[in-house]
């Protein structure tokens, strides 16, 4: 279960689940862990009040999870750290997608992305967020500017650098 965002070292580590109390259906191949979970996968950690888990015959995982809020965090490629709520999540590991839905936000670094539903592809590192269906509610979004290196040279704008070449040939 690489549940989110993901440091993909993180997708080869062992997962490791607490709970309050576990059921697991080897049949179907379906985990349902309730009570203070808290799932962990390298830098990854989700906290939970209930995760199901399930496995196809593939070994392509789902799982979707409830709190109040689900939380979660992981460091990302870029050595950002990314934290989510939301009241419930689904996760499809064939997919690559993840839903967090009711109360959804989102934040890596200082960029932030509030909504009733986001969706986010795993792998193309791309999201999605909507209101509640009513359109009662909007999405939030703030996107903080990269600042810029201040030991780099400074570049001087064309029309500057032009009119220093035009007094250069007078």
């Amino acid at each position: 279960m690489a549940v989110a965002f993901a440091s993909t070292a993180d997708r080869e580590k062992p997962l490791k689940v607490e709970a309050d109390s576990a059921t697991y259906d080897q049949k179907t191949n379906t985990g349902v862990y309730t009570g203070n979970v808290i799932v962990t996968q390298g830098s990854m950690t989700l906290r939970s009040d209930k995760l199901t888990v399930h496995q196809d015959a593939d070994g392509m995982q789902y799982s979707q999870g409830d709190g109040r809020p689900v939380k979660f965090r992981q460091q990302a490629d870029d050595g950002e750290w990314v934290d989510a709520e939301s009241l419930h999540y689904d996760y499809n590991q064939k997919t690559g997608f993840l839903v967090l839905t009711n109360k959804a936000w989102v934040r890596k670094g200082q960029n932030e992305v509030f909504g009733d539903v986001i969706t986010y592809n795993l792998n193309t590192d791309q999201y999605s967020a909507t209101s509640n269906k009513t359109g009662a509610g909007r999405v939030n979004v703030t996107i903080v500017p990269k600042k810029k290196d201040a030991s780099a040279p400074a570049t001087k704008p064309a029309a500057a650098a032009a009119s220093d070449t035009t007094s250069e040939k007078q």
